[in-house]
């Protein structure tokens, strides 16, 4: 009788050590996963000309992602400049997606952050746009 009391006893113990180690493990992991990163280009989809994406025209830009969480889009010139944050958005379905207008002709390169990893860099063409939002083509 004494031993099935003890015995009880001691799996409670260590189940209940189990537990709480457990528990202090997965509270001291970082609060973002640390691996989250985009996987792929920037998408801008096919521009109306298909062939160029024109100022002030509107597109949605994708890239996929393997983690959820908040991804930022970027724009700079292909030579490098100072790189132009387009905005952020919420990762959902491995995917994040954000709306663009392009305000600067020339060759632009875009790409997305997620969890301090940046993502491939996409270069896409920027010319004159006519028209404007999803009315909008380039010459």
């Amino acid at each position: 009788m004494w031993g099935t009391v003890v015995e009880r006893c001691v799996r409670r113990f260590v189940l209940s050590v189990s537990v709480t180690v457990g528990a202090a493990a997965i509270l001291t992991l970082p609060a973002g996963t640390a691996a989250a990163a985009p996987v792929g280009q920037v998408d801008a989809g096919v521009p109306f000309s298909s062939v160029v994406y024109g100022t002030g025209c509107l597109y949605d830009l994708t890239v996929p992602v393997n983690a959820s969480g908040q991804v930022t889009f970027w724009e700079r010139n292909a030579a490098g400049g100072p790189e132009q944050l387009i905005g952020s958005a919420m990762a959902e379905g491995a995917i994040a997606t954000i709306r663009w207008v392009p305000r600067q002709m020339g060759s632009r390169q875009l790409y997305a952050k997620q969890g301090g990893v940046t993502g491939p860099i996409a270069v896409v063409p920027v010319h004159q746009g006519h028209g404007s939002a999803w009315a909008c083509w380039a010459v």
